[in-house]
């Protein structure tokens, strides 16, 4: 299992390095103000995708243990295409953003939300190599298209970003496709379920799980459209660079809690799934904290090199982010073991106190601090969710406190892990060469 997470963290990394390539690129080529438009544009895309999520989202994990895949996907992908309209109109007549994009918007997340179904039924089938590839190609898709249309079409404004999403989520769903396709043709063989089951199914299961990542994403991302509010465009392009740097440290712990949520899903044995979660958590802490102390201590210079003029504030956002991002970790690792056990509640109960908090500390503090007030609130969030699941998870699994602390000999064992992997990966690419 230690392997596969290494695997998975690997694949990430290397996605995480282009994903920051995007954030340079848009930063140096459209500036503070078109990176605040390109936040705006993700967020809301992201706001699509929750609704989106309710029959195709990370339930799929949880229920492709259970049920075909085929059946699965059919109405996941109907029910898409209808919030994908609904909220297109929205858009369009709501006016949170500009006329223009609210076709474009509400298409991107219809094919977005497709690729997500597939691979969300290739993490329930334990095939996170594959669902990782996908995000790869998403990527490196982006980052290709993007430069190419801003350097050779000479298009150094939003739009290029948009065409860049298309052929990225296009990408994404057509190698989505192809490696779920053995599953949806196995499906036939396997008895088949009602649907009327399934759908319950789904929307029970699904909804439970995006009242969550619904009250998480207005907690995470609410504070973007009040930015922009209260101080401009400018202030969340700021604001939007400083947590897209310090939430990819959540990129060590979201390895683990993919492989985690994976393995428990299929499991049937409770107490085993409480003790990785206490010992995964715990690796989850180490790693992030080790990743976090670089990414504060750069200079502020070192910010403007990389984004550009206007960013010279990008290091406050983050000091004021970092003590908040890494006790979240505690919600990432320790909240997928109510997922990968079906209690989809006990994560929705978490994130709406961060919404709760989020709401009380951003309308006050945001138009007194700007891009500081909105970091602020951000870490008090992310500690107000992490107690709820931390507490919730202490009572349910009977552990103690201290057995989710982080001690010196979980680092010393982490590093051991790690050398491990890397000598298995060496002798494994070694042999690969030889034969």
């Amino acid at each position: 299992m230690i392997k596969r997470i290494a695997t998975t963290f690997s694949t990430r990394f290397v996605t995480a390095i282009i994903n920051f390539l995007v954030v340079v690129a848009v930063s140096q080529f459209l500036g503070a103000e078109g990176k605040g438009e390109q936040g705006i544009i993700i967020t809301t895309i992201a706001l699509i995708l929750l609704f989106s999520n309710i029959l195709g989202g990370a339930s799929l994990v949880y229920l492709a243990a259970r049920y075909q895949a085929r059946q699965l996907l059919i109405p996941s992908y109907i029910w898409s295409i209808a919030v994908g309209l609904i909220w297109g109109i929205a858009l369009y007549f709501s006016g949170l953003v500009p006329h223009e994009y609210a076709f474009h918007l509400a298409l991107l997340s219809v094919i977005n939300s497709w690729a997500s179904v597939n691979t969300n039924v290739l993490v329930g089938k334990e095939q996170i190599g594959k669902s990782n590839l996908v995000n790869l190609f998403q990527s490196l898709t982006v980052i290709i298209v993007f430069v190419a249309v801003v350097l050779l079409a000479g298009q150094r404004n939003i739009y290029a970003y948009l065409w860049a999403l298309y052929a990225s989520y296009l990408c994404m769903f057509i190698v989505s496709v192809i490696f779920a396709l053995p599953y949806i043709r196995n499906s036939k063989t396997i008895h088949a379920s009602p649907y009327k089951r399934i759908i319950r199914d789904l929307f029970f299961y699904g909804f439970m799980n995006q009242l969550a990542h619904i009250a998480q994403l207005l907690s995470f991302r609410l504070s973007y459209y009040l930015l922009e509010s209260f101080s401009g465009l400018k202030s969340v392009g700021v604001y939007s660079n400083g947590v897209s740097l310090m939430e990819a440290v959540w990129m060590i712990s979201g390895s683990i809690a993919l492989v985690q949520y994976s393995k428990i899903a299929n499991s049937t044995d409770n107490i085993y799934s409480q003790q990785l979660t206490a010992r995964l958590t715990r690796y989850g802490l180490w790693a992030s904290l080790l990743a976090i102390i670089p990414l504060v201590l750069l200079p502020s210079g070192f910010y403007v090199f990389l984004f550009g003029p206007g960013f010279s504030a990008v290091n406050q956002v983050m000091w004021w982010l970092a003590p908040g991002v890494l006790v979240f970790n505690y919600a990432l690792v320790t909240g997928h073991y109510f997922s990968g056990t079906g209690k989809y509640y006990v994560n929705a109960l978490a994130s709406a106190a961060g919404l709760l908090v989020t709401i009380g500390l951003a309308l006050w503090l945001i138009p007194r601090y700007s891009f500081r007030g909105a970091a602020i609130t951000a870490s008090i969030s992310y500690f107000a969710t992490s107690a709820v699941v931390l507490i919730w998870f202490l009572k349910e699994s009977g552990l103690r406190l201290r057995e989710l602390i982080p001690l010196f000999s979980d680092l010393k064992e982490l590093l051991h892990l790690f050398k491990e992997t890397l000598g298995s990966f060496k002798t494994s690419t070694k042999h690969g060469k030889n034969n």
